[in-house]
């Protein structure tokens, strides 16, 4: 376990790092694949957030990574989105579309996410 603390720590220290008062919005989501889907469709409909999420914060500094297990259960995956600034996650949060309803609804049939936690960073 904290082995795995250490490795999301490396991979969202750089992110963490982009705002310029040095603090980060960093949400987590622990999920799980449904039948049939692969990781990649996944991946896919992600960066199509991504994409669009980046477009309704108004920045480029909106970053996304999926961490999968080296070992163990392949099922279970994590999302690890990192945003500059609460400004920046709660202009995404709040953006409703045709485009992002559809987006939520292919990661509906793709997986199921039980668990998240929002964090805020500081740079010390």
């Amino acid at each position: 376990m904290k082995k795995a603390i250490l490795a999301i720590a490396f991979l969202v220290a750089p992110a963490l790092s982009m705002a310029d008062d040095h603090t980060a919005v960093v949400e987590f989501w622990k999920c799980e694949l449904n039948d049939g889907v692969k990781m990649e469709d996944v991946e896919a409909t992600n960066d199509k957030w991504l994409a669009l999420t980046r477009k309704t914060a108004g920045t480029e500094d909106v970053n996304s990574y999926v961490l999968t297990a080296v070992v163990g259960s392949q099922e279970t995956f994590m999302f690890v989105d990192a945003y500059p600034n609460m400004v920046a996650w709660a202009r995404a949060k709040d953006a409703e579309s045709e485009e992002s309803e559809a987006i939520d609804a292919m990661f509906a049939e793709q997986m199921e996410c039980e668990e998240n936690r929002l964090y805020k960073s500081k740079r010390q």
